[in-house]
């Protein structure tokens, strides 16, 4: 991608099979769990150890990104160095879409009763900085998301201590939603912005909406018009649908399009943009590079499009891509591709911490899916 480009920030726990996931089983025979387990183990190590050394990258931080991986990862809550990260989030201000979106998704997983208030300051963020077009850029501070009240329209009940569940690191009971946050759009972003950015935006949101945030229908309809607008004759690219499809931009727009049906209780499985990039996914799918990255002029970023078809391939509620079994295949890429140091990286790539949080995101099955839509077939493809 180019240097404008951020990477993000990115899923959401681990969990046990959805009714859908028909294959699931037999990927489990394909993949040894003992060896995923300990490859994340490896990679969170490596993550640990550079805790500090990193500082700031381009505007994004890497805090919020590590965080989200040791809440999927395994990583105890009453570590350390998961203590202190998460209290660095929390003190950090709202500066940026990604940091918003992300520091929204690790509190929706930790305790979405707990941290209701500053979730719904996350949500005022994210709708204050939608552009004009519908889409999100890197943002800016926000004036008006200090200003969120953080409580509901009824008491909210002290979130419960959660006990993970047996057998899946990273997997948490979550204690119900008993209130409500209703935020109002205060003002509008810049004109446009970028299908990266964009793409996080959606999942931050998915996390406010699944926190109790009422988000305002405008900003979700103008959302989701955008990615309709946005598909290219190629799938989608960086900027526009002038711009040249590759695969994390179409990866990260099916995953944003479903959330935004999902939030307003359409139908997603036979939505024609979606049908549209997930045959662009199945026609054009590897797990050894971004897809038509050289054609669009971007770059690598292979293990950020890895995390953008796992979400893809979670909120659509399918294990393939064509013939193609997705975590079967990038699990075993993955493995063989892991550094002495427990970390990951592509080749010619300066961002090992990145890419190692967007491998183990992948490898643990890090999405929460969607809730079905009662009108939905949920057949996959």
């Amino acid at each position: 991608m180019r240097p404008a480009l951020a990477i993000l920030f990115a899923l959401l726990a681990a969990v046990p099979a959805a009714p859908q996931d028909k294959k699931k089983a037999g990927a489990a025979d394909k993949v040894d769990p003992v060896k995923v387990d300990g490859a994340i183990k490896k990679g969170l190590a490596y993550l640990k150890s550079q805790l500090g050394k990193y500082g700031s990258l381009n505007r994004r931080r890497s805090e919020e990104l590590i965080l989200w991986t040791f809440t999927h990862g395994g990583v105890a809550e009453n570590d350390p160095d998961f203590e202190k990260l998460l209290q660095t989030v929390l003190e950090t201000p709202l500066e940026w879409t990604y940091n918003a979106s992300l520091q929204a998704m690790i509190l929706e997983e930790l305790d979405r009763v707990k941290y209701q208030g500053r979730i719904a300051q996350c949500a005022q963020f994210l709708i204050d900085n939608q552009c004009a077009n519908g889409q999100w850029s890197y943002g800016e501070p926000d004036s008006f998301a200090k200003d969120v009240p953080t409580g509901g329209k009824k008491a909210v009940a002290s979130g419960a201590k959660k006990k993970p569940e047996k057998g899946v690191p990273g997997t948490r009971t979550k204690p119900p939603v008993v209130s409500t946050i209703p935020v109002k759009q205060m003002k509008k972003g810049p004109a446009r912005g970028d299908n990266s950015n964009a793409q996080y935006a959606a999942l931050g949101l998915r996390a406010c909406h699944d926190a109790g945030v009422i988000l305002p229908p405008e900003v979700l309809h103008l959302a989701e018009q955008w990615w309709r607008d946005g598909l290219g004759a190629d799938g989608w690219g960086y900027l526009s649908k002038n711009d040249t499809g590759y695969g994390s931009m179409t990866a990260g727009a099916v995953g944003a399009l479903t959330i935004y049906l999902h939030i307003q209780g359409k139908p997603w499985l036979k939505d024609k943009e979606v049908a549209s990039g997930m045959d662009w996914l199945a026609s054009n799918f590897t797990v050894t590079q971004n897809p038509k990255t050289a054609e669009a002029g971007q770059g690598g970023w292979q293990y950020y499009y890895l995390y953008a078809l796992e979400r893809a391939g979670i909120f659509f509620g399918t294990e393939t891509f064509g013939a193609h079994e997705w975590y079967v295949e990038g699990a075993q890429f993955l493995l063989g591709q892991q550094k002495d140091d427990g970390s990951w990286m592509t080749k010619g790539s300066d961002h090992a911490i990145w890419d190692t949080c967007f491998a183990i995101l992948f490898l643990r099955r890090a999405t929460r899916p969607l809730r079905d839509v009662a009108s939905e077939d949920r057949k996959s493809k």
